[in-house]
């Protein structure tokens, strides 16, 4: 799964400034220096010109200039010591977003009052001679209008000199949330104030009862409503793990210094022109600007004047002047010191998400215990723990590259040594210096083992011949990620590898690559389990899939994670009451550890109670007015069900993705979360969970398992029917499992992403390198360019319902869009529709059309025209190597949920159809494994009007010859119920099978459950109705 760390930051400044430097050609290691604070006495005068080019002494020179400009940029001088000062300056925005009242309304209008009316007389009184024997405490609402009155520097200064005559300061000043006493300052204010509060609270009066004076109230001219509606955002944008972390801040501080030498080296020139920072950078300049003289002092040292913060252009559409100006910024920062102004954990994170509730939850207490203590299944949960980081890679130059091989023939294809939960294939990355573009590569990975970085020679440069040949590697390099995120680390580097040269290169010169790496602190991924439904088989059955629907057995819901390992299935059963012969409900969990099943809720008085909780959830789940359908109380905290997917999980996309009705997202309140936290997700749809934190994973396992047992189509009740099916407890051990996971690690991307055609988001990681600054927005694809092949559709056509898996398209820019599937789209063919079609309903599971073509067309690799989606898992993962697959996937209509279609779709022929018809109803089990191997299969999954659960049918439709109907085909028609078992599980050998399942047998009006039907249809001969005759019932 890929995760772009890159896109436009919001705030920006005019300042004067000369033209963008021209383009070094080459950079070399950063400047030791790059932490160190120094205190500058005396101005810096900077005008160095540059000099440099090709030649090994211009290259020398030009990284010798580059050193020095940085070296110069970190003795600006700072008049105070800004790291500190950012931890803090994020405490209090965090305190101030848990009062959202503050953002607007009454009460802002109110704290707006006493700012002007209170505190700033009030300071100024403590300026002259202070007023306290200890610092003077501001009260909170104060202090957040204050903060964004001096965040505009020259009107803070200028509104000051109006009023009192100079500058208020902050000295000797404390924040209500680090000061130790607010004793002696509560006094002053109540003695100066009678009557108003101290500190202003949700539920204070917003009537003008407040002390006004009007000549102090009228002398300030700035509009700080607007003010403050623009600096409400800047929490969502910095409130990261990132930002708290002290290595992470010290490299911003030296960013910011670098962003300041920037400014007066241009100031000199005397041109007009828009520089926009990071957010990194942001911060630092933001907290120096809280201390108004320090900050007045050093930009009059190093300017001559105070630098304005300018902060009201926030439109960030191509071509505008935010993106011309960070494309400018970010061109003359990389000249000028020879390092990467891109930065993991810098960029802009997408807009605000959309709010579940305006009004806060009120806690007595500000702890947030997670429970008051583990149950006895709890004990019993084997957890995986997954640590994940977002890394941005930028392959920036390469030298030394033999004068044989074409410049831009090169290029790097970057994979991971062990394992990832994140990345599973790799991706392409092109030079930036041979492209003249500044791209990367932002994902997300787990923070083990290394990347191999293989520099590969395109054959297709070298003439029409080569064309068909297959890229060719000239050396690689690995680079630890251990070393990266390691708690020594700097979380970042730009520096030169030498390549281990191979093949045919291999006592050529060695070449050097230049590689800029960043990456987030690492931190715990969230826990995402599949639902798998099971069976327990007898010894006559066991061969068949879970899809054939026996009444008389049990039932037992898996949750797995995405490797593949269980942590604990669940089924509800019922038992007879110890008091009499009434019957009970209760859902019962059974762990690798438990020897018996642990009763997890019991179903009582029309609602589901849970054990070691007072929480439960009612049949008749009723939206309150907030949108909740249900509420789980908690100590301290309390836990509100909402259909769709909410907060962290929201999908960030055009109108037609905002309503998802198959996913409930549970949203934590406390008082460290008033507003609400979203802390788990489950999709009904694509049967996967997602949970943020270990104290609520039984929980919503639970819930979630009520949920995709027990809600309606529409989502919003929960069906009692649905749960009262008579359940046996059946030892793990005994059970034989036919399963597919259809959720994963890729459908629960908790961020936003672009989305194919629709530029919007949530289908799995997309745009994961773009060439454009502005326009990804937190999701992944696009890896690297199709340079050969065209890609008309690699992701989803128009309609997709997003959710659709880990899809990395190998990497095209600006114009390829992607959203559904394509690790490798297309390298040397046409892929038209790889993805998904138009209409499809999203959230296709994993890898869709991993290899979807080698060197030939796929016109449809994944799901056809009006997919339902909702888990078509990994649909045609060999598309085809040497033919066409046409519609490898599920035709026109499938009803999604067809799990492992396709995986080996055509070797060396044609396959129309290898998966579902027009109509198919979905849920069609691992259907055509390998359904062709030297010939054609026309129709080897289910026909036109499958009714979909057909199991896992053709695994070898065809070895040698034509299967025309390998499964339902033809046979399952119009009409057929579904649930057909393991059909032809090896249909033909040696000859033909023209319909080895229901074939024409079942035609119109099969029933379904027709077991075990022709497991070996014809080992020599034809088999023209292997299976059920026209009209069968069903249950052979």
């Amino acid at each position: 799964m890929f995760r772009p760390c890159f896109v436009l930051p919001r705030h920006s400044i005019h300042c004067v400034l000369h033209p963008p430097l021209p383009p070094c050609i080459n950079r070399d290691s950063r400047d030791s220096s790059r932490g160190d604070r120094v205190r500058s006495a005396s101005c810096l005068s900077v005008a160095q010109s540059l000099s440099g080019g090709s030649e090994p002494g211009g290259r020398k020179k030009m990284d010798a200039e580059q050193e020095s400009r940085w070296a110069a940029a970190q003795a600006i001088g700072v008049g105070e010591d800004l790291v500190p000062a950012a931890l803090r300056h994020l405490e209090f925005l965090a305190a101030v977003d848990r009062r959202r009242w503050l953002y607007e309304g009454p009460l802002l209008h109110r704290a707006i009052r006493r700012y002007k009316a209170c505190w700033l007389p009030l300071l100024a009184k403590h300026n002259e001679a202070a007023v306290a024997d200890e610092p003077l405490v501001v009260p909170l609402d104060c202090e957040w209008i204050w903060h964004c009155h001096r965040l505009n520097p020259t009107r803070y200064i200028k509104d000051c000199k109006r009023l009192y005559g100079r500058m208020l300061d902050s000295k000797n000043v404390r924040s209500s949330i680090h000061a130790k006493s607010k004793d002696q300052s509560e006094k002053v204010w109540t003695e100066l104030y009678p009557g108003e509060p101290f500190e202003l609270e949700y539920t204070s009066p917003s009537d003008d009862s407040v002390y006004v004076d009007d000549g102090t109230a009228g002398g300030i001219s700035y509009d700080l409503i607007s003010a403050v509606k623009r600096q409400s955002t800047f929490v969502y944008q910095v409130g990261t793990p990132n930002m708290h972390d002290r290595r992470f801040l010290e490299d911003a501080l030296a960013r910011y210094k670098g962003f300041l030498y920037l400014i007066k080296m241009n100031q000199e020139k005397g041109m007009n022109l828009f520089r926009v920072p990071t957010y990194d950078v942001d911060l630092m300049w933001h907290t120096h600007q809280l201390n108004s003289v320090a900050y007045c002092n050093d930009m009059l040292c190093l300017l001559g004047k105070v630098l304005e913060h300018d902060d009201t252009d926030d439109d960030r559409a191509e071509g505008k002047k935010l993106d011309t100006g960070f494309s400018g910024t970010t061109e003359q920062f990389e000249n000028s010191f020879g390092v990467r102004y891109w930065k993991a954990g810098a960029m802009y994170r997408g807009s605000l998400p959309s709010p579940v509730t305006s009004i806060p939850q009120i806690f007595s207490t500000s702890e947030d215990d997670s429970v008051s203590g583990a149950d006895k299944a709890e004990k019993h949960l084997t957890i995986l723990e997954t640590t994940v980081v977002e890394l941005h890679l930028q392959i920036v130059d390469i030298k030394n590259l033999p004068s044989s091989i074409p410049e831009k023939s090169v290029y790097v294809w970057f994979t991971k040594t062990k394992p990832d939960a994140f990345i599973r294939d790799g991706g392409r990355l092109d030079i930036s210096t041979k492209t003249g573009k500044s791209i990367g590569a932002g994902f997300q990975c787990e923070p083990t083992g290394d990347l191999i970085l293989t520099v590969m020679i395109d054959q297709a440069y070298f003439g029409a011949s080569s064309s068909s040949k297959k890229p060719e590697p000239l050396g690689k390099v690995s680079i630890s990620v251990e070393e990266l995120t390691q708690h020594d680390s700097k979380l970042s580097f730009e520096r030169w590898f030498e390549l281990k040269t191979c093949g045919a290169y291999a006592g050529s010169p060695p070449v050097s690559l230049r590689v800029a790496a960043s990456c987030t602190v690492p931190r715990q991924a969230p826990h995402v389990l599949g639902m798998v439904n099971v069976k327990p088989c007898s010894l006559k059955a066991c061969l068949l899939p879970h899809s054939i629907k026996d009444q008389n057995m049990s039932s037992w819901t898996r949750f797995v994670y995405d490797c593949g390992t269980e942590l604990i299935r669940l089924q509800i059963r019922e038992h007879k009451a110890k008091s009499g012969m009434a019957l009970t409900r209760e859902l019962v969990g059974v762990t690798k550890s438990s020897k018996q099943p642990l009763q997890l809720a019991e179903f009582t008085e029309n609602k589901w109670s849970f054990n070691n909780s007072n929480s439960s959830i009612t049949l008749d789940l009723k939206p309150s007015k907030d949108g909740c359908i249900n509420e789980l109380k908690y100590d301290n905290k309390l836990i509100k069900l909402y259909k769709g997917r909410r907060l962290a999980y929201e999908l960030k996309c055009c109108s037609q993705h905002t309503d998802d009705t198959a996913a409930v997202t549970a949203v934590k309140f406390s008082a460290e979360h008033p507003y609400g936290k979203a802390v788990a997700l489950v999709d009904t749809e694509s049967e996967f969970i997602s949970v943020d934190e270990d104290w609520f994973l039984l929980p919503w396992i639970a819930i979630s398992f009520l949920f995709l047992n027990s809600i309606g189509k529409d989502g919003a009740k929960l069906i009692e029917g649905a749960m009262a099916q008579k359940a046996e407890t059946v030892e793990p051990d005994t059970t034989v499992v036919s399963q597919t996971v259809k959720g994963g690690a890729a459908g629960a991307t908790a961020g936003s992403a672009q989305c194919g055609a629709c530029g919007t988001a949530g289908c799995g990681d997309m745009v994961m390198a773009s060439d454009k600054a502005g326009h990804a927005s937190y999701g992944s694809s696009v890896t690297a360019s199709d340079k050969v092949a065209d890609s008309k559709c690699g992701g989803c056509g128009s309609g997709c319902g997003g959710g659709c898996g880990v899809s990395v398209v190998t990497m095209s820019y600006k114009n390829g869009h992607a959203s559904c599937g394509i690790v490798a789209g297309g390298e040397n063919g046409h892929v038209e529709s790889a993805g998904c079609g138009s209409g499809c309903g999203g959230s296709c599971g994993g890898n869709m059309v991993i290899e979807s073509s080698k060197e030939g067309n796929t016109e449809s690799g994944g799901c056809g025209s009006g997919c339902g989606g909702g888990g078509c898992g990994s649909m045609a993962i060999e598309g085809s190597k040497a033919g066409i697959a046409k519609s490898s996937g599920c035709g026109s209509g499938c009803g999604g949920g067809c799990s492992g279609m396709v995986v080996e779709g055509s070797k060396n022929g044609h396959a129309k159809s290898g998966g579902c018809g027009s109509g198919c109803g979905g849920g069609c089990g691992g259907m055509l494994i390998e359904h062709s191997k030297t010939s054609c299969t026309k129709s080897s999954g289910c026909g036109s009007g499958c009714g979909g659960g057909c199991g896992s049918m053709v695994m070898e439709g065809s070895k040698m010859r034509h299967a025309k109907s390998g499964g339902c085909g033809s046979g399952c028609g119009a009409g057929c119920g579904g649930g057909c078992g393991g059909m032809v599980m090896e249909g033909s050998k040696m000859s033909h099978a023209k319909s080895g399942g229901c074939g024409s047998g079942c035609g119109a009006g099969c029933g379904g459950g027709c077991g075990g039907m022709v497991m070996e249809g014809s080992k020599m001969s034809h088999a023209k109705s292997g299976g059920c005759g026209s009209g069968c019932g069903g249950m052979l």
